[in-house]
């Protein structure tokens, strides 16, 4: 339950600390362009408000899609990973071999276990291409996500931590092999049920 209460103290303060500030700051800006004297003050402060709000609602989509990726309840696993690997900006192949739908929250948990591994793979690792297997092994799902970039990543990093707190609070196993020069491998097995 410890990394349930800390994912939830995370979402407070992603909303407090981004979204709310956020609206703090439209709400000023529209209150002084209420006060606004000159045409070109208020025209500028409405442009300013316009673009706070744009900021307002990106981060709130992003708030809200870690907490649950909406596309999972239209597309399913394999075509949200699908799409997924299809804007990672490099070549990925994802070897599909559930043979049933995980229930929701195992579900939710693989898409962010592969989704932030590509993420790192590209961002971290200057990864030329990345695998991803997710496969049954008697009641567990097992999830491999291999990058061939230069290694040396953190499981202690915010977005590690944070997906093995995610894998923790459903009883299952997260683990992270990178050594210096690569390949990383970033792995779960989850219960089924």
């Amino acid at each position: 339950m410890s990394a349930v209460g800390q994912e939830r103290r995370r979402i407070e303060r992603d909303l407090h600390d981004g979204v709310q500030q956020r609206l703090v700051a439209l709400a000023v800006l529209i209150g002084r362009a209420r006060r606004g004297r000159s045409p070109q003050l208020l025209d500028d402060l409405l442009h300013q408000a316009h673009e706070e709000a744009q900021e307002a609602l990106r981060e709130l989509r992003e708030v809200a899609w870690r907490v649950y990726p909406a596309e999972l309840d239209t597309l399913g696993l394999r075509e949200s990973l699908s799409a997924v690997a299809e804007r990672a900006g490099m070549p990925v192949t994802v070897a599909y071999g559930l043979a049933a739908r995980p229930p929701g929250e195992v579900e939710t948990a693989v898409y962010f276990v592969v989704r932030e591994a590509m993420t790192n793979a590209a961002k971290h690792a200057a990864a030329g291409q990345v695998r991803v297997e997710i496969v049954e092994d008697g009641d567990t799902i097992v999830v491999r996500v291999r990058d061939d970039g230069r290694g040396g990543a953190d499981p202690g990093g915010g977005g590690l931590s944070g997906l093995a707190r995610r894998v923790a609070a459903l009883d299952g196993r997260f683990q992270v092999d990178s050594p210096p020069g690569g390949p990383t491998i970033v792995s779960a097995e989850l219960p089924r049920e």
